[in-house]
Formats: C-alpha cells, structure tokens, sequence
C-alpha cells in the first residue's frame, strides 16, 4: 500500500463513506508513534517482527487497553493516544478548525480497522511518512472552513456606563437643576437591571405622591411596586434619617425593595438604614456591580440616561454635557491604546472633551 492510498483512503471515508472523521489524526498518532519507535524504513518487514522487538500492551493496571500499546526494551509503555491529542489539538487550537473530533478514546480504538496502515508505514522511509503526514494535515485544513477570529474585525463596544459613572462630574453646572444628574443615572442603572419591570421616574424636586409614586423611582410588575429608590446626591449622614421614615414605611406597606441610593454614606448611617428594613447603595456601589455588566446592557443604562434628562428632566444643558462626555468615551474607545490601558474621558464644563 501506497502513501497515496492511505491518502485517498482517509479523503474517501471523511466526510462520505465510513463517514470517520478522526481518521486523519489517527493516521499522523500512527505515524508519530511509529517514529518515536524507529520503526521506518522497513527495518520490520511484519507486524509479527514489531511486536517481537515491542510487545503490545493487552491491558493495564488489569483493565483491558483498547487503544494500541507497546512495551519498550526499557520496560516503558507508548500508546498513540498522545499522539492523536497532539494531532487533534494540532487541527483545533493551532490552526482553529473546531470542526475536527477531539474524541481520543473513540479515534484511537478503531486501530485494529488499519492495520494495513501500519504495515505499509512500517515500510516507508522517515522522509516518505513526513511527507505523508503533510499531505493529510493539507488535506483536513482544505476540507474543514477555518473558525479563526479576525481581531482587526472586533469591534469592541466601550464600558460607557461604567466610565459615565466612575468619571462624569455629577456637580449641577449652569443651567442644569441640582441632583438631576444622578437621578437619572439611578435611574438608568435600574432600568438596565430589571428589563422585565416597568420603571417610572419623575423630575428632580417633583413630589412623588402628586405622581402616585412611593420614591423617586418605582419599578412595579404590573400594578405591583416590587421596588423603589430615593436619590440622594449627596453624602447621606444621620440627620437625613428621619426624612426617610415615611419612604420606609411605604416600603414595608408594599412588601417591596427600598433603595436609599446616595452618593456616599456617613459612618452609621447604613447600619440604621438597614435597620428600616432599606438598603443603602453609593455610587461606588453602583460602580462595582456595573463593572461586569457587558457592554451592551451598559449601553441599554446610558440611553435611559438621555431618555430621563431630555424627555423627563427636560435639561438641554446637562444633556449636551452627557452628549460631550460620551463622544470623548467613543473617540477614546477608537484608540487600542487607550482602550487597553482603560483610559476614561470627561466632559468639561464648556462643553469641550478633556482626557482624564
């Protein structure tokens, strides 16, 4: 038998015929375990003679060996299960055809079908099975479509959530109302953190009960409140407490989830808010949930960001400054440098994009 044949054997039974797919990486483990043997160039005319100078392997440690083994003159053992994995992962990981089997087990147990192989290799030159094991990886990596990633073709999506909330100056400037800012950001964080409620918010200093609200925002399933937040830009201290009872009240009322979200929180405070039955969240809180949100949720929180600033709050100027922010985020996003090294950019007051 021809390396030809043996070529054209395993072309015929890859895809049609036998439909083996694994034949090719059973072919090079052959190959391979027949070279770490030195059994080329026809120094075994039979198999007889192989297993004369290399005992084949019928179990070990008492269980039945399926796949082909040998014991060597130095009492070591070889089977070509390794040398299928290297071809297997030669095909997949080298060279991205996740297409080819990685199945070993089931491969290297259908030896005893090719003996005919290892007869005719065992009389082929090292220059003949080299070329051979060339043209059966050509072949694979023709027939199987490569399933490589381009990386000049990802485009990745910016954290532009999480950069808004690390970075974005929350401070009302000119024309802006104070404490917008953050409620909207509360506001997008849950709007992008329970899609399967309906989320209602009002404008800062809008008072909740005139629109039939619990807090500043409610999230309810249906007619049922499930949660509500009070947004407080500021750092919440044990003097705010008491303006929180009513909102704590109505929460325990409800059977709901109440939020006290704030920019930061004074010692103390978060104890006795916890204590209300509510729980107490800081930007820096929000920062670390939304670090591992994926981008696209991120992007969901920023549009309800614009969505509560110009059709809520209705703030022209703090939704041109936001804009600014986030045209500095996407042009900084478009830098692989910056995007490796997580470069954040804000906008200034004037509008204008300054790096951080």
């Amino acid at each position: 038998m021809t390396p030809q044949q043996i070529l054209e054997e395993i072309r015929g039974n890859f895809t049609g015929g036998q439909r083996r797919r694994f034949l090719p990486g059973l072919a090079i483990a052959l190959i391979g375990f027949l070279r770490e043997l030195g059994a080329v160039n026809g120094r075994f005319k039979t198999l007889d003679e192989f297993y004369a100078e290399y005992p084949r392997l019928q179990a070990v440690r008492g269980r039945s060996l399926n796949t082909l083994g040998v014991r060597k003159p130095d009492g070591t053992t070889l089977t070509i299960r390794r040398f299928y994995d290297r071809a297997a992962n030669w095909f997949r990981e080298g060279n991205q055809r996740f297409d080819y089997p990685s199945a070993g087990p089931h491969a290297t147990q259908a030896w005893g079908d090719y003996l005919h192989w290892i007869v005719a290799m065992l009389a082929l030159s090292e220059e003949e099975l080299c070329n051979l094991q060339s043209d059966i990886e050509a072949f694979v990596l023709a027939e199987l479509p490569s399933q490589a990633i381009d990386p000049s073709k990802v485009v990745r999506k910016p954290p532009r959530f999480l950069w808004f909330l690390e970075q974005f100056d929350l401070a009302a400037k000119k024309g802006e109302t104070s404490g917008a800012a953050y409620q909207g950001t509360v506001f997008g964080y849950i709007r992008a953190d329970a899609p399967h409620l309906q989320v209602e918010v009002g404008k800062v200093r809008t008072g909740s009960k005139r629109e039939k609200r619990v807090g500043d925002i409610d999230a309810r399933d249906g007619a049922d409140l499930v949660l509500s937040a009070e947004v407080k830009q500021f750092e919440v201290g044990t003097s705010v407490l008491p303006d929180l009872a009513e909102f704590a009240n109505l929460i325990a009322q409800h059977k709901a989830l109440g939020l006290v979200v704030a920019l930061d929180f004074e010692p103390g405070a978060v104890a006795t808010i916890e204590a209300m039955g509510l729980q107490p969240l800081s930007r820096k809180d929000l920062i670390d949930r939304v670090r591992i949100w994926d981008p696209l949720k991120q992007d969901i929180a920023m549009n309800a960001v614009l969505y509560y600033v110009s059709f809520r709050e209705q703030s022209s100027p703090l939704y041109l400054r936001i804009k600014a922010f986030l045209e500095g985020v996407e042009e900084a996003s478009a830098n692989k440098n910056e995007m490796s090294t997580g470069i954040a950019v804000e906008a200034s007051s004037d509008g204008k994009n300054a790096p951080e």
